[in-house]
């Protein structure tokens, strides 16, 4: 039996109203390759998380190495060309 599914009945609502409380989420509905939205399915369930948990996860993590890449002029060149060659004219 999985982590979560053994804290579920006891903790449920409890965890539920602090995660509202503390964390305020927003939906952004972008439009995804597929291949990510079914590597965060397995992610998810292998470390049984629910899918927003681990997306919200991967982007704080990659956020951070982005920000920190873009401080030299010529990284933040190569991200760009990369970004707008791989991922908006998808050119792989």
């Amino acid at each position: 039996m999985g982590f979560l599914s053994k804290l579920k009945p006891k903790y449920h609502h409890k965890v539920e109203r602090k995660y509202i409380i503390l964390k305020k989420r927003r939906q952004l509905n972008l439009t995804i390759d597929e291949e990510i939205i079914e590597a965060v399915k397995l992610l998810a369930n292998a470390l049984e998380v629910p899918r927003y948990v681990i997306t919200e996860h991967l982007l704080q993590v990659g956020t951070y190495h982005v920000l920190e890449i873009i401080k030299d002029s010529e990284n933040r060149r190569k991200l760009q060309k990369h970004l707008v060659d791989a991922h908006l004219l998808c050119n792989k």
